[in-house]
C-alpha cells in the first residue's frame, strides 16, 4: 500500500536549494540530491509521455505510479505489459540499476494500481495519495483534465500544444499561476545542451539579425470529406461519452478517434511538430515577450499577422497541404520577424525546392541539405548566416560552415544545464526551480501563437491577433473561432 503525502507538508519539507531534491541514476555525481520524498503520480492517458512513464519510472528516485486512467481502458493492458516484461528481464541483470528497477515493477504487477475511466472520480478518491498528474490524452481533453488537477493542488505534466484552443490554452496558464503549482508540456528538445546552446547563440547575435523563420513537416493533413458515418457498436472497454469529454455529443465511430484527423479534437500537424520543431526559434527570438501582461485599459497591444494558404478551407479536419506565415513586430530592440509554416505530404507544392535551396546557397551539398531538412525541422535566416535545426530542435549546424567554424556549440554558457526534461519538471514538484522552458507560462504563448495559425487555415484573408488581449481584432468570426463551449456537465 502506497502511503498518502499531506501534500503541504510534503512541500514545506523539501528544499528549494541544490541540495536534497532529486537523484537521476544517469547523474547522481553532478546532482547529489537526496531524493527524501517520494512523488506520487496519476498518468492520464496512453500517448507519449504516458509511455514514458510506464518504461521509466524506475529513472526518478522515489517516484511511484499509484493510478492510471483513460477513458479507454483498452489501453490499460500495454503498461501492465511493459512492467511484466521488464521485471522479467531485468531479475538477473548484471546491472545493479535494471535488478532494482525489477523489483519496482514486480512491485507494480502484483499491487496494480486502480484504474479509471474518469478522471474527476480519479481526483476525488484518491484525494491525497496523488501529488501530480500525467496528461497525456488528444488535446481536447487537455482543458478540463489538466484544470481539474490544478484546482485540486496538482503538479501537471501535460502533452504539447497546451490546450485545444487558444482561450483554452490562456486559462491554463493562468490557472497555473494562480495554484501555484509545477507544470510542463512535452516538448523534451529543450532539455539537450545544444538547443540551450542554439538559443544563447541567437540572443548574442551569432548569426546577425534574424528576420526570417522557416518551420516545416513533410506529412499533410487527412482532409477529410465529412464526418465519419455509420453507428457501429461501442467496443467493450471504451466509455464513449467518457473520451468526449467537453466535446459535443455524437454517435459512436472509431473514424472520430484518429488522432490530428479532426480540428475537434487535435491541432492537427501543426500541434504534432510544430512545438517541437518551432521551439528554439520562438524562444531566442523573444516571441514571449508580445505575451508579457494584458493591457488594464482595454488599449490594443502589439499585434501579430498571419494569413494562411492552403489546399482548400476544411473546417471540420485539416488541408492536405498548408503555408502559414506569421507577421510578428518588433519586441526588445528585435526586429521584426516572419514565421513561415511548410506543411504537407512531400511539402506544399515547390517549397521543398525552395528550402534546399536555402541551405545549399549556403554552402551544403546537395546530399547535407537533404539530412538537413529531414521529416520536420526549421530554420533561422540571419544576416550572417543560417541556423538549421532537426525535428525536437535537439541538435543544429551553423552556415556557411567556414563563417561558424570556431564557434562553440556543444552545451550552454549562460543557461542552466538540464538535469532531462521530465526530471526538470519532478524537480519542481519538490519545491525547486520551475521548469522555465516548458512550463505552462512559456507553453502558452508557443501553443497560441501556433494554434492562431490553425485558425488562419480556416478563413480568406489576414488576421490580426492581439496577444495581451487574446483577441483577433479585425475579423469577428476568426475571433470565435478561439474557442469553443464545453458540453454540460465539463468544465476547466
Amino acid at each position: 500500500m502506497v502511503q498518502p503525502i499531506n501534500r503541504r507538508s510534503f512541500l514545506s519539507s523539501t528544499l528549494g536549494s541544490a541540495a536534497g531534491l532529486l537523484i537521476l541514476p544517469s547523474s547522481r555525481t553532478a546532482f547529489s540530491y537526496q531524493a527524501n520524498e517520494r512523488v506520487n503520480l496519476a498518468v492520464m492517458g496512453h500517448m507519449y509521455v504516458a509511455g514514458h512513464f510506464w518504461s521509466s519510472v524506475h529513472a526518478y528516485e522515489n517516484v511511484q505510479i499509484v493510478a492510471l486512467c483513460d477513458p479507454d481502458e483498452r489501453e490499460m493492458p500495454k503498461a501492465f505489459q511493459i512492467w511484466e516484461k521488464q521485471a522479467r528481464e531485468w531479475v538477473g541483470s548484471a546491472q545493479a540499476n535494471e535488478r532494482k528497477a525489477a523489483e519496482q515493477y514486480k512491485r507494480l504487477v502484483e499491487n496494480k494500481p486502480p484504474v479509471f475511466a474518469d478522471f474527476r472520480r480519479m481526483l476525488e478518491e484518491m484525494g491525497d495519495r496523488i501529488d501530480a498528474v500525467v496528461v497525456s490524452l488528444f488535446e481536447h481533453y487537455h482543458g478540463v483534465a489538466c484544470g481539474a488537477a490544478m484546482r485540486a493542488g496538482k503538479h501537471v505534466f501535460c502533452e504539447r500544444p497546451l490546450g485545444l484552443t487558444i482561450r483554452e490554452s490562456r486559462a491554463l496558464r493562468d490557472l497555473a499561476a494562480r495554484q501555484k503549482v509545477a507544470t510542463s508540456i512535452r516538448n523534451p528538445g529543450n532539455a539537450s545542451p545544444q538547443f540551450r546552446r542554439g538559443v544563447e547563440l541567437v540572443r548574442e547575435g551569432v548569426l546577425g539579425p534574424v528576420e526570417e523563420v522557416h518551420v516545416w513537416f513533410d506529412r499533410g493533413g487527412p482532409d477529410r470529406d465529412g464526418p465519419p458515418q455509420g453507428t457501429p457498436p461501442v467496443p467493450e472497454g471504451l466509455h464513449w461519452d467518457l473520451w468526449l469529454g467537453p466535446a459535443r455529443a455524437r454517435p459512436y465511430h472509431p473514424d472520430w478517434m484518429a488522432y490530428a484527423h479532426w480540428r475537434e479534437f487535435s491541432n492537427g500537424g501543426i500541434g504534432t511538430f510544430g512545438p517541437h520543431a518551432s521551439n528554439l526559434a520562438f524562444l531566442s527570438l523573444g516571441l514571449p515577450e508580445l505575451w508579457r501582461g494584458a493591457p488594464d485599459n482595454g488599449a490594443r497591444g502589439a499585434t501579430i499577422r498571419v494569413h494562411a494558404e492552403c489546399s482548400r478551407i476544411n473546417r471540420l479536419s485539416f488541408p492536405r497541404w498548408e503555408v502559414i506565415r506569421w507577421q510578428a513586430p518588433g519586441r526588445g530592440g528585435l526586429p521584426p520577424v516572419k514565421f513561415t509554416w511548410h506543411h504537407g505530404p512531400g511539402y506544399p507544392p515547390g517549397h521543398k525546392e525552395m528550402l534546399l535551396k536555402m541551405i545549399t546557397d549556403r554552402g551544403a551539398s546537395p546530399e547535407e541539405a537533404e539530412k538537413l531538412l529531414g521529416n520536420a525541422g526549421a530554420m533561422l535566416v540571419g544576416a550572417k548566416g543560417i541556423l538549421v535545426t532537426d525535428d525536437h530542435n535537439v541538435k543544429f549546424s551553423l552556415l556557411p560552415k567556414d563563417i561558424f567554424r570556431d564557434v562553440e556549440q556543444d552545451r550552454p554558457k549562460s543557461l542552466s544545464a538540464s538535469r532531462g526534461h521530465y526530471a526538470d519538471w519532478l524537480l519542481a514538484c519538490r519545491g525547486g526551480q520551475p521548469a522555465p522552458l516548458a512550463s505552462f507560462e512559456y507553453a502558452n504563448p508557443l501553443s497560441e501563437f501556433l494554434m492562431l495559425g490553425n485558425v488562419a487555415t480556416q478563413f480568406e484573408g489576414e488576421l490580426e491577433y492581439d496577444p495581451a488581449a487574446c483577441q483577433i481584432v479585425n475579423h469577428a468570426e476568426g475571433n470565435e473561432a478561439l474557442g469553443y463551449e464545453y458540453r454540460p456537465g465539463w468544465t476547466l
